[in-house]
């Protein structure tokens, strides 16, 4: 009888805390989603979506142990700056690297960790540019502060380096001679 009346009001403290339970769940969740305002793709659907819509793509190679990563998230990708213009002009492509996913290129078969590394990647976080036919341009390790990512992300839409201009000339001039 005690444990009964024991467990019953377990139970019924258990029910109580259950809204609060929730509330601080859906609060948590609202924080990440803050961070996640753009459209990440895995890699095969992200190429895909470049080659459909002629668009650019940045890929955000991470791991979820890396904290530089989680910088990134926080003050680069979610700046409403950042965010407009990456959603609006590129296709945003995300590979884990420590995930066992399969990823097609260029008739070849890779691991993500395979894939980073034909990327050229050797710390994390690192980005990787591709042109409008998903091509590999070029790669940026490290952290990127949010007005610097602005100006490379207009530098690489515009395809300055196909102008030979180099990003520095670009950050004095903000111009790659349209």
């Amino acid at each position: 009888m005690v444990v009964e009346s024991y467990m019953r009001g377990g139970i019924n403290i258990m029910k109580k805390r259950i809204p609060y339970i929730v509330a601080i769940s859906i609060m948590l969740l609202g924080t990440y989603t803050i961070y996640s305002q753009i459209k990440w793709y895995d890699f095969n659907s992200g190429i895909a979506a470049v080659k459909n819509s002629k668009k650019p793509a940045v890929i955000d190679f991470y791991a979820d142990w890396c904290i530089w990563c989680k910088t990134m998230d926080k003050e680069t990708f979610a700046n409403p700056a950042v965010e407009k213009k990456l959603s609006k002009d590129y296709i945003a492509i995300r590979i884990n690297v420590e995930k066992n996913d399969t990823i097609q290129f260029e008739n070849k078969t890779y691991s993500a960790q395979e894939f980073a590394a034909y990327c050229g990647v050797e710390g994390l976080p690192t980005l990787v540019f591709m042109d409008k036919e998903g091509k590999l341009v070029t790669r940026i390790p490290g952290y990127i502060k949010a007005d610097v990512f602005l100006s490379l992300l207009d530098y690489m839409k515009d395809e300055c380096y196909k102008k030979k201009v180099s990003f520095h000339e670009y950050m004095q001039q903000k111009d790659c001679g349209k």
